[in-house]
Formats: structure tokens, sequence, C-alpha cells
């Protein structure tokens, strides 16, 4: 019993040091030992960059080349309006102009505060797709009762 515990007392200490050694050996030759300074850097909305938000037009408003769209900030956790202005470089998908796009619609939108306005960059109209026309189903007449039996009453 004593010359068990000693092969497996040598057994584990084999172990340990083979773990030690193959950590030694994958080491990178000129990698920084202990800890590793690492910066990192705090991230805030810039109040002058890009932002894109998902919500519903309430009003298109074509003499204002704007649109007023209804989101929800997740951040405050509430409904918010904002007012985007399209503007020459503004780009749109599913929508060939301000005028195809209706109250109602949900947009998908990047924008720019710039002058205290909310210049659009990309306004993406979200469509649904139609479904397919279903056939009526034709009703087969049923199936022949078997001799001797009868319909039960309820």
């Amino acid at each position: 019993m004593r010359q068990h515990r000693i092969i497996h007392t040598l057994m584990l200490i084999m172990f340990a040091m083979m773990i030690t050694i193959s950590c030694a050996i994958s080491q990178e030759p000129g990698a920084p030992q202990g800890p590793v300074a690492v910066e990192t850097e705090k991230i805030s909305a810039p109040a002058e960059g890009e932002l894109s938000i998902y919500g519903e037009v309430q009003s298109v408003g074509i003499e204002k080349n704007s649109a007023l769209v209804q989101y929800y900030d997740y951040d405050t956790d509430e409904e918010k309006t904002v007012e985007l202005v399209l503007d020459k470089d503004t780009k749109l998908e599913n929508a060939n102009s301000l005028s195809d796009i209706k109250q109602g619609d949900w947009v998908d939108a990047t924008y720019a505060v710039s002058d205290g306005k909310n210049i659009a960059k990309i306004i993406t109209v979200e469509k649904e797709e139609a479904l397919p026309e279903m056939e009526p189903l034709e009703e087969e007449p049923a199936a022949p009762m078997a001799p001797g039996l009868e319909p039960t009453k309820e």
C-alpha cells in the first residue's frame, strides 16, 4: 500500500513538472512578463457624430423636405420623436423620393446633427412583402359509409 502511495505521489509531481515546462516553452520570446496596461476608450455618443434609429414615420413634410419619425430610445427607456431633414446627399432605399414615404411606414435611418438639424444620411423604408394569393380549397365529397354503419346523432 505504501509503495502504491509513493508511485501516485511521483506521478503527480511529474505531471505538475510537465505542465510547468509546457507553459514555459509556449511563452513567446520578448513577450511582456507580468500585467500589461491596456488603454481603454470611453464610449459615448458624439454630439456631432452619426446616429441610427428605427422607427415609425409620423408625418412627412414635402415643403420642409423632412420626415417626423417616432422611435424607442433604449438609453432613456422612452419613446422619442425626431425630425429628419433630407438634403441632396441623402440616400433613399426602397423609395425614389420623399413623396414615396408615407405616415405609418417603418424606416431605418442614419443621420448626423449639423447646425441643430438632423440631416439624414440614409433612410431605408421597410416594405412588407405581399403574401401570395392562395386558391380556395376544394372540398372533396365524404367517403361513403361502410354498410351497416349509421352516423351517430349527438
